[in-house]
């Protein structure tokens, strides 16, 4: 249920970010600092990542959504950028080490299994996706506001960290006075399959939350959908990366996930646009369904064969891989810019190249493996 928590309470700060506009202040610039934050967080969050294989995952997990819970409070008591970014910060920080701790761990649980294990993590991910805008459509309704639903959201992964604590998690491969963390983790950086592979996972990571949140703003601001509407246009994308969460294990050949790649990269690149400039509202959903299936299979595929690549060194490949997906975290700060400057509509445009070079990545990297 890890992925489920996480992907429930990481879409919110995207979801209110008009909300965030108007009730803290802020321009779509700052607005786009504090999502970027989230992400930002992560260059604290990589020695978390590496340090899943070395310490107690159980310990990492629990202490990482005590944190997280507590940076969902601090973001809603905040009134100022500086206060939003800092507790976003956090937030991105306490996340890697929730997430991964259960992560690796599971690696060592599935064995073979692998593929579909995660696809179904990654369903209920979807899932937590698909229940955020839920959410705060019905605290909307329900004159909740904003800040209830981080105050309570937080309260909730307070509990969740309490109960993790209380679980049985497989021990790390080596003992931390066993093992050579630089020696190790030299050795996934030279690794260039673990290099390719990181870059491709850190484009597709810009796909995510921010896409949606400047998608949301276009709907409302320029489309004329309206909030309401426009939260619930953009669950076309959540819909479908569900329905292909659940169906990666089928879809995805469990001794060469490679395989599927290519034309899921292919798919994403073609709807991303359909979703967010469809003439239509029906447009909008279907290309939002075909871009989330698509994305999900990838995304599933790609992550099976960073965690198996280096066997006993998954949390050090994944902190290699984090690494290098941060060198985008400025990138919906950019986007902000671009709407701030010449409207959503351009800034939205930015994410149009991301797919495309994504699958020409995907393309190197097939031909590198045949």
């Amino acid at each position: 249920m890890v992925g489920f928590a996480d992907e429930w309470f990481t879409f919110l700060p995207a979801g209110v970010l008009e909300a965030l506009r108007e009730d803290v202040g802020l321009s779509y610039g700052q607005g786009g600092l504090v999502l970027a934050a989230l992400s930002l967080g992560g260059t604290v969050g990589i020695a978390f990542q590496a340090a899943a294989d070395y310490v107690s995952r159980r310990w990492l997990a629990a202490f990482g959504a005590l944190a997280y819970g507590g940076a969902m409070i601090a973001f809603g008591l905040s009134d100022s950028f500086i206060m939003l970014f800092v507790a976003a910060f956090v937030w991105g920080a306490a996340s890697d080490a929730f997430i991964h701790g259960c992560e690796v761990a599971l690696v060592d649980l599935a064995g073979d299994d692998l593929p579909r294990v995660m696809g179904r993590v990654n369903a209920w991910s979807a899932a937590g996706d698909l229940l955020a805008p839920v959410t705060l459509a019905v605290a909307a309704g329900a004159g909740f506001g904003w800040r209830g639903v981080f105050l309570a959201g937080g309260g909730l992964m307070l509990a969740y960290g309490l109960w993790l604590g209380s679980q049985r998690f497989p021990p790390p491969h080596k003992r931390p006075d066993e093992a050579e963390p630089a020696l190790d983790l030299l050795a996934v950086i030279t690794d260039g399959r673990v290099l390719l592979m990181a870059v491709i996972m850190g484009l597709f990571a810009l796909l995510d939350e921010p896409l949606l949140a400047f998608m949301i703003a276009y709907l409302d601001q320029v489309a004329g959908y309206g909030p309401g509407l426009a939260v619930i246009l953009s669950a076309g994308a959540l819909v479908g990366g569900l329905l292909g969460y659940s169906l990666a294990g089928r879809l995805i050949p469990a001794t060469a996930p490679g395989r599927v790649l290519g034309p899921t990269a292919l798919a994403t690149a073609l709807s991303l646009p359909v979703m967010a400039y469809g003439p239509q509202a029906w447009l909008i959903v279907s290309g939002g369904l075909v871009f989330g299936f698509s994305g999900a299979v990838f995304y599933t595929a790609l992550q099976s064969l960073v965690l198996t690549l280096r066997p006993g060194q998954a949390g050090s490949t994944g902190a290699v891989v984090s690494a290098i997906g941060l060198a985008g975290v400025g990138f919906p700060a950019l986007v902000g810019l671009a709407a701030d400057a010449w409207g959503l509509a351009a800034g939205l445009g930015l994410y149009a190249a991301i797919p495309a070079a994504m699958l020409a990545l995907t393309l190197r990297l097939g031909r590198n493996r045949s």
